[in-house]
């Protein structure tokens, strides 16, 4: 028999059969699990909660148990913005992440950003968890430097091809086919609209290309 309890938090929902549902659950120190919840009256995604998973071989689907805490989204149902945010997040986290693996330090993180949603940031911090996603998965953009040997403090652009940076001379001869980089994702400065519309665009490029799909919802951000 295997088994684990760890904390988690519901990313993904759906029926099986009469009284049965698929959870997919991002816990704390296991990662992405899936499992069996049997009952009429599931939790809602984005409930946080402690769970108990058993299977009688490790690939088994396995079941779980579920202690709920809180729901996550509760406070935002009557914010369309904030929602939204939370529903592509939750999206992202269940196309993408890898089943069984552990994602710690990232878990923390997206319980922050979502802790730290009624700031007025909100926006700002929700392009910079994309961003995040991809570097977790293997996919992150290098906005250390210009790859073209321009200078570090005038970064303006991402190449589409290697995902690199590239300062405002390198780039402009070649702007139409860059993808433009916002001063908020390299340096600490406020996020005005059309950069989070910038940054929305440059990380959903990535993402769409390297990872999944990207939410219906999301659009509703840009």
């Amino acid at each position: 028999m295997f088994n684990f309890t760890d904390n988690g938090l519901i990313l993904g929902l759906s029926r099986h059969g009469e009284n049965g549902f698929i959870l997919s659950v991002f816990t704390e120190n296991h990662g992405r699990y899936t499992g069996l919840l049997r009952t009429k009256n599931p939790p809602l995604i984005g409930t946080l909660g402690y769970f108990h998973w058993q299977a009688r071989l490790e690939e088994h689907l396995g079941t779980f148990k579920v202690e709920t805490k809180e729901s996550l989204s509760f406070p935002y149902l009557d914010d369309k913005k904030r929602l939204a945010c939370l529903s592509s997040l939750y999206f992202l986290l269940n196309a993408t992440l890898p089943e069984r693996e552990s994602y710690t330090d990232f878990y923390a993180d997206v319980l922050s950003f979502i802790r730290n949603l009624s700031d007025e940031n909100f926006l700002a911090s929700y392009v910079k968890m994309e961003l995040k996603l991809l570097r977790v998965l293997g996919f992150g953009l290098d906005l250390s430097k210009c790859a073209g040997g321009g200078n570090p403090e005038h970064l303006a652009y991402v190449s589409p091809k290697t995902g690199k940076a590239v300062s405002l001379e390198k780039g402009e001869p070649f702007r139409q086919k860059l993808l433009i980089l916002p001063p908020f994702l390299w340096k600490n400065v406020p996020a005005t609209p059309k950069d989070i519309q910038d940054g929305l665009i440059l990380t959903g490029f990535f993402l769409s290309r390297h990872l999944t799909k990207l939410p219906v919802l999301r659009e509703t951000l840009l």
